[in-house]
């Protein structure tokens, strides 16, 4: 089974999205995508037994890296089936 990756591409740099779907394009098992996120998701103050999310999804790590190299590889889950 071959491994999967998303390219994550920051927002704020279309060119090097665009360089870099050039350089992956072909290659199935890798895809680029551009970071769509605009802000923290969760900005609304929900009470603890609302909030229905027991962790969070984000990695502090991957928002440091796209601040910093405006990209990141991060390999893509297995599906279950």
């Amino acid at each position: 089974m071959v491994k999967e990756y998303f390219f994550i591409v920051a927002r704020r740099v279309p060119r090097m999205y665009e360089e870099m779907q050039r350089s992956f394009a072909g290659l199935p098992h890798i895809q680029v995508i551009l970071d769509r996120r605009r802000r923290e998701r969760r900005w609304q103050v929900i009470p603890i037994e609302v909030n229905r999310r027991s962790t969070e999804r984000r990695s502090r790590d991957i928002d440091a890296l796209l601040r910093q190299l405006s990209w990141v590889v991060v390999e893509k889950a297995p599906r279950t089936t």
